[in-house]
């Protein structure tokens, strides 16, 4: 196989990984907006913010595996006080919450900036995740790695999608996307479920960051620039429809991917120009017809 080839199939795997964990962000931000009607501006926040946690849990001489469990399970937590500040503004004017929202991630920057301080940091690849596994008679190497981000990031929204489906509370959230009143006229705690919304959808934001901490460094203004490229995947999916975040953000991912070795000096660009070409000709975007679970 010549090198060509192999470059970019290479560049296809680290696209998906990605996306997929582009899509665990996404994925958050749909499961509020859908409930909620909120767009979260600070879920940036609480992905550097998981980011963090994985390098300071594992500096501290502890399993990967509990470094993603705190990384998701503290932005969690911090997502329920805010659906708690959020509360009075909830089916208010949208620009209130999103300027709750988009200060709650400046705050939480500068608060990273103070206790971490400008100093970009490496989170070192767990030693049982180094190397490469290798195809050799297709002449390909795959960083065992990006392999396993693929997969947590898949296993994590298989979980999802049952729970969403098949259990009493994705029950109740799919209800109270439907018809909240009724929801509540049936004598149904409807805050106890919008804080159970904003822990998830904020939990997998964090894991997402700490997912990628090996990855790229981290610094704490970059929950600034998350949004950025989370923003096309969850247009292009549609805006509050969980079913479409993955494949979008997947595509995505691997667009982007290609576009590094093509084209390396804008392939930043690539996603937001298919969100703008996107949503010229389909403004609800691709996999949604209006609000979805």
């Amino acid at each position: 196989m010549t090198m060509g080839i192999s470059s970019i199939i290479l560049c296809i795997m680290i696209g998906l990984s990605s996306g997929l964990m582009t899509y665990l962000t996404a994925s958050g931000m749909s499961l509020i907006v859908a409930g909620t009607g909120n767009i979260n501006f600070g879920q940036g926040a609480f992905y550097i913010v998981g980011a963090y946690i994985c390098y300071y849990v594992t500096s501290a001489g502890l399993p990967f595996g509990v470094a993603l469990l705190v990384g998701m399970l503290v932005p969690g937590a911090v997502g329920a006080l805010l659906e708690i500040v959020l509360r009075p503004v909830h089916g208010k004017d949208m620009t209130f919450s999103w300027l709750i929202m988009l200060g709650f991630s400046y705050i939480m920057c500068d608060v990273l900036v103070f206790i971490c301080g400008y100093k970009v940091r490496a989170t070192p690849i767990p030693a049982f995740l180094k190397g490469v596994v290798r195809v050799e008679s297709l002449g390909l190497a795959f960083p065992i790695y990006y392999l396993f981000t693929i997969a947590i990031s898949l296993a994590i929204g298989v979980i999802l999608w049952v729970v969403l489906n098949y259990s009493k509370l994705g029950m109740y959230f799919r209800a109270i996307i439907s018809d909240r009143k009724m929801v509540e006229n049936l004598g149904i705690n409807v805050n106890l479920l919008y804080i159970a919304m904003f822990m998830i959808g904020t939990g997998l934001g964090g894991v997402a960051g700490a997912l990628n901490a090996p990855i790229s460094g981290i610094s704490p203004k970059a929950g600034l620039t998350v949004f950025a490229s989370v923003m096309p995947a969850l247009q292009i999916g549609g805006m509050g429809n969980m079913k479409g975040c993955l494949p979008a953000a997947a595509t995505l991912g691997v667009i982007t991917g290609i576009a590094s070795l093509v084209i390396p000096t804008y392939y930043n660009c690539v996603a937001s120009a298919c969100m703008v070409v996107i949503l010229f000709f389909r403004p609800h975007g691709l996999f949604s017809k209006g609000m979805e679970a």
